[in-house]
């Protein structure tokens, strides 16, 4: 019984130092209040785009960010109060919260307007007088759409130089103006994220083929996400200029979906025909 115990305890000993690894790979970030400069009037516009952004960094694997509450108590010691923080100081108040990076925004558009598609359908149904096919349209085309378009920038703390820096737009429509708005805040997060992964580029190896399941020799830790597309191609000859090797050649096999991931390694299923070695490469689509 004893042997047991002890075998259980050092079990969960090593799960929770595979966690810990897991997360220390992962980079910091913290996130600043976005400044709000589209014009647009309504005053949670900055906060509800900043709460999608930190969703999507922490969903994208390869960083992890400053909690809310800590980062609320540290604007709060520094004298800011749920406003935008100035990009002069963010990088001080990022090295206060132990991250890594700052990230700084601002929203430069926001637009709620009638969805020009419902409209059409609407005059359609006026125009042959097709009596009440606009309230049915209605149900599966939204009244409105919302645009929302941001800036940002990653700050490394500790050189103070700006690792990542673009611009970004979501569009969606929506039942009401505040769905409508929701919804293209959303979507300008999944943009952004897009932006993320790109600039941060995963590459792997397939490690093994068992039957249907392809496997990598990288997983979370590296930023992978179950339910990625990810392209496998096969490495060639060098490609030699001047008497320097300046690319390989490269031949696109197919493209394969994550379906499970671990800290080091990931399962993934074929979504084409092609035929995959061991040690082909693997790379965002």
């Amino acid at each position: 019984m004893l042997t047991r115990k002890i075998f259980a305890a050092i079990s969960a000993l090593l799960i929770i130092c595979s966690i810990n690894f897991c997360e220390a790979s992962k980079k910091v970030v913290a996130v600043m209040p976005l400044e709000n400069v589209s014009g647009y009037t309504e005053e949670k516009i900055a906060e509800i785009m900043t709460e999608q952004l930190i969703v999507a960094i922490h969903s994208s694997g390869g960083y992890t960010v400053v909690e809310r509450p800590q980062m609320g108590a540290i604007l709060r010691e520094q004298g800011f109060q749920n406003i935008a923080v100035d990009p002069s100081q963010a990088v001080e108040l990022g090295k206060l919260s132990g991250a890594q990076y700052t990230m700084v925004g601002k929203v430069t558009m926001a637009i709620v307007e009638n969805n020009p598609t419902a409209m059409a359908v609407e005059q359609i149904g006026s125009l042959f007088d097709l009596g009440n096919i606009g309230a049915l349209a209605g149900q599966y085309v939204h009244k409105f759409k919302g645009r929302i378009g941001l800036e940002f920038r990653f700050v490394d703390n500790t050189t103070g130089e700006v690792v990542i820096a673009g611009m970004v737009e979501g569009s969606k429509s929506g039942a009401s103006m505040e769905d409508a708005f929701n919804n293209a805040c959303k979507n300008a997060a999944e943009n952004f994220l897009k932006q993320l992964d790109n600039m941060n580029p995963f590459r792997a190896r397939v490690a093994a083929i068992d039957g249907a399941n392809i496997y990598l020799d990288q997983g979370s830790a590296a930023g992978l996400r179950a339910g990625e597309t990810l392209q496998v191609v096969r490495e060639g000859e060098p490609i030699v200029v001047n008497g320097k090797i300046v690319a390989v050649k490269q031949t696109e096999l197919c493209k394969i979906k994550v379906v499970e991931v671990y800290s080091d390694y990931a399962v993934c299923r074929a979504e084409n025909s092609g035929t995959i070695h061991k040690g082909d490469i693997v790379r965002r689509s």
